[in-house]
């Protein structure tokens, strides 16, 4: 395992694990709790990726059906994961619904709508209705090249001011087939800009993905705003991992947040415009299932109520994805 379990301090206790190590179902069952049961995990990485990752698609939906949890989004930043969600939904069976997307970066073509036509269009295997989330680019964005130094062309989704007409057709298919629109690593004002457009172009359901950290570092005067437009926030557990002491060596250049900052954030932006997730699946790092129970148990702990986890972990969530 690469989580105590019996720790519910404000910090993590990290212990690398291998990067093929799965879940141990077992201990999650009997650590099954209230706290989870329900909860959706809307920010989920999986194996095969271009780095290296704790769990596959399987592993991880195992583990959170284990802690009764109702639903993972899987996310992948070089391709589509509808597919591999259809599959471990067939693998796993019920009792755990499993959802993928689409992350715009450079190897789906950057701000290609084929790319989300295509998804939302997928057929057989039981990936009807699988594909739920557009993410704007992330470690493709140019905000992300720009703070840490990558030389090459990011992925443009404004020229100057103006969203580039690739991207006004994109919100136009989030709209007209009532997908969830994340901002990915865009810049703050970058998106706030793109909530703006987006709502004006009747997006109904938007996530600022991971707002407090790298690269995207939200105030929590941003934060709610983006509420106020409409959109709701990501607390990723992911965060508290960032910095120079990261177990994961490209972490270690990331500015990252602890868990006391999120708790902060919500209770000035308000759990109704709000979200978990564990942005897990980063080896060495713990696995999604086991950082989304020690989110929620030090959360508890920081004075959020079992109300605000509601919202959080079940309502909001729940309601992006229809369910």
């Amino acid at each position: 395992m690469c989580w105590s379990f019996a720790s519910c301090v404000p910090y993590p206790r990290i212990h690398a694990a291998a990067p093929s190590a799965a879940p141990d179902l077992e201990t999650l069952d009997r650590v099954r709790e209230e706290a989870t049961e329900g909860m959706i995990d809307f920010h989920v990485h999986t194996l095969p990726d271009t780095f290296d990752r704790t769990v596959d698609a399987v592993e991880a939906v195992r583990a959170a059906r284990a802690l009764g949890m109702r639903a993972v989004v899987l996310k992948g930043g070089a391709f589509e994961t509808v597919t591999r969600a259809a599959q471990a939904q067939a693998e796993v069976g019920g009792g755990v619904r499993v959802f993928g997307g689409v992350v715009l970066n450079w190897p789906m073509g950057g701000l290609n709508p084929a790319a989300v036509e295509a998804m939302v269009a997928f057929r057989g295997g039981g990936a009807e209705g699988v594909g739920k989330v557009v993410w704007m680019p992330s470690i493709n964005a140019r905000n992300h090249h720009e703070r840490f130094g990558i030389p090459k062309p990011g992925v443009e989704v404004f020229d100057g001011t103006r969203l580039l007409p690739e991207a006004r057709e994109i919100l136009a298919l989030c709209a007209e087939y009532d997908l969830v629109l994340e901002t990915g690593h865009l810049s703050a004002q970058e998106a706030l800009a793109l909530i703006r457009e987006a709502r004006a172009m009747g997006v109904e359901r938007i996530v600022c993905t991971h707002a407090d950290y790298d690269p995207i570092n939200m105030t929590i005067e941003e934060q709610r705003e983006a509420a106020r437009l409409g959109a709701y926030i990501e607390h990723a557990y992911c965060g508290v991992f960032l910095g120079p002491d990261s177990p994961a060596e490209r972490f270690r250049a990331w500015r990252g947040v602890s868990v006391e900052q999120m708790a902060a954030a919500i209770k000035a932006v308000g759990a109704q415009r709000c979200l978990l997730s564990s942005d897990l699946g980063a080896s060495p790092l713990p696995q999604p299932a086991e950082g989304y129970l020690a989110f929620v148990r030090q959360l508890r702990i920081l004075g959020i109520t079992d109300r605000e986890l509601d919202w959080m972990g079940r309502r909001n969530p729940a309601a992006l994805l229809g369910l």
